[in-house]
């Protein structure tokens, strides 16, 4: 097997608001597999080192390290403090650790993810999402997330009593705080959400990880509205360890492009009948393809059967949406 690497930027329409700042662009890395046959797949390792793994930079140096020609039963040395970069070699294919058995060509992905109404669409921050809901209201769809704890909480509260009004009856809301609220404020926004007139289908990482599992025992039981887990699980190290301590009580939001070795994350969320949503982690059109490929495996196990969170491509300047992966691969 021979290796290739590139670096990609993708630079956002506009900056994307989070608890952890604003966010320009995303950054990582393509890789480009070719057996002996001529056989060509694509990877991606596309690290979010704020949500506990490793940087760019860490990355980059062990994929420049990594033998130009290699076997994959090389594989078994990448390391549990690399789970992007697991990711990324879990395309290879086939050996036990990939993806789908398969070079992605082989293996279609049927329906799921191509159906909006099974995507979960991200919308615009602040007060943009008042009118950002109407174009993918109407590309059909119906369950949103918007980002929360960017601004004062009096403010975003007003808006979101305007967006829960304005929005149709039948629309469903995900809010997202990415560990950026107190307790307090945490516990007035379950409120609001137990008042909403549409359904809030839960508030995600309300606290940061450091706090968040001393705080769930205290806020479950007091409202309707569900509470999950993203920033507290990133890893599969992290999911191991949080399941420990709260077991079943939280939906599990599941970045599978920074969770490490997919095969393991599907065992393990299988074995323990979580309640998982699968999200983008604002990867390219080759890393969500390989996500998508394990959501179907998920969906194909009776497990993570809402809306996937990968309602993100309207976030980006380029086009790669429309592009083969070997086109995207000769951009860079």
């Amino acid at each position: 097997m021979y290796l290739a690497v590139r670096s990609y930027c993708r630079p956002f329409y506009q900056p994307l608001r989070t608890a952890h700042g604003p966010w320009g662009q995303r950054a990582g890395l393509l890789l480009r597999f070719e057996d002996e046959r001529g056989q060509v797949g694509f990877g991606e390792v596309a690290p979010l080192p704020w949500f506990g793994t490793e940087t760019l930079a860490a990355a980059r140096d062990f994929c420049d390290r990594w033998p130009q020609q290699f076997s994959p039963t090389m594989l078994n040395f990448i390391p549990d403090t690399l789970p992007a970069c697991q990711f990324g070699f879990s395309a290879v294919g086939p050996h036990p650790k990939s993806l789908s058995q398969a070079w992605e060509r082989d293996l279609p992905l049927d329906d799921v993810g191509n159906n909006p109404c099974d995507i979960c669409a991200l919308l615009p921050t602040a007060a943009a999402a008042l009118a950002g809901w109407q174009a993918l209201w109407q590309a059909g769809h119906r369950t949103l997330k918007w980002k929360i704890g960017v601004a004062a909480v009096e403010e975003e509260l007003s808006i979101f009593r305007q967006l829960t009004n304005g929005l149709p009856s039948e629309a469903c809301l995900r809010l997202d705080a990415n560990g950026g609220l107190t307790p307090e404020i945490a516990a007035s926004w379950l409120a609001a959400c137990d008042r909403a007139p549409i359904q809030i289908e839960f508030l995600e990482q309300p606290l940061a990880p450091e706090v968040m599992l001393d705080w769930l025992p205290k806020a479950k039981g007091q409202y309707r509205t569900a509470i999950a887990l993203d920033e507290s699980v990133a890893t599969f190290q992290q999911l191991q360890q949080v399941y420990e301590r709260v077991g079943n009580q939280v939906i599990y939001v599941l970045k599978s492009a920074i969770a490490g070795w997919p095969h393991r994350l599907l065992d393990f969320c299988l074995h323990h009948q979580l309640d998982v949503v699968l999200s983008s982690a604002l990867e390219t059109p080759i890393g969500r393809d390989h996500a998508l490929r394990l959501a179907q495996m998920f969906w194909a196990k009776g497990i993570a059967k809402r809306a996937l969170g990968f309602g993100v491509a309207h976030w980006f300047v380029d086009n790669w949406e429309v592009l083969s992966p070997e086109a995207i691969w000769q951009q860079l």
